[in-house]
């Protein structure tokens, strides 16, 4: 399992949420906002495609007990954030940003907030496994 890349990924997300976050600190819509919302969508796909696939599948065949019960309860809450952003991405269409821009920063800032919270945990946890279990983060593991 290849932590490093799963960090990296996390690093961009964050840089783009942090541009978005920026974005709707504006009082009028600047440009680039539909672009920097599609930009952080295809991350998160991404990213989670590579959880679901090797970071996920990997810690749910632990020894331990308790590492599998936590890797079901994050994949579970997973499951309910992207829920929840598929709902932001699908209700704010271009034209309705552009006719509620307050209402839409409000919500891009919850949504940002829960998704970084959720980046932060996942880096703990990264942290607690390389450090408790030596995962290996060579490049022979990347094709694991």
């Amino acid at each position: 399992m290849d932590l490093d890349e799963l960090r990296r990924q996390h690093a961009e997300i964050g840089l783009t949420a942090r541009a978005l976050e920026r974005a709707v600190a504006e009082e009028y819509q600047p440009e680039g906002v539909a672009r920097l919302r599609w930009q952080l969508a295809r991350q998160l796909l991404t990213h989670v495609a590579l959880e679901d696939r090797i970071f996920y599948p990997t810690l749910k065949r632990s020894p331990e007990a308790s590492t599998r019960d936590h890797a079901t309860a994050l994949e579970k809450e997973l499951g309910a954030l992207g829920e929840r952003f598929r709902a932001y991405m699908t209700d704010w269409s271009d034209m309705r940003i552009g006719r509620e821009w307050p209402a839409f920063c409000v919500e891009t800032r919850l949504i940002l907030d829960m998704l970084m919270e959720r980046v932060g945990r996942e880096d703990r946890l990264f942290d607690t496994l390389s450090q408790r279990r030596g995962i290996d983060r060579s490049p022979a593991a990347r094709s694991a």
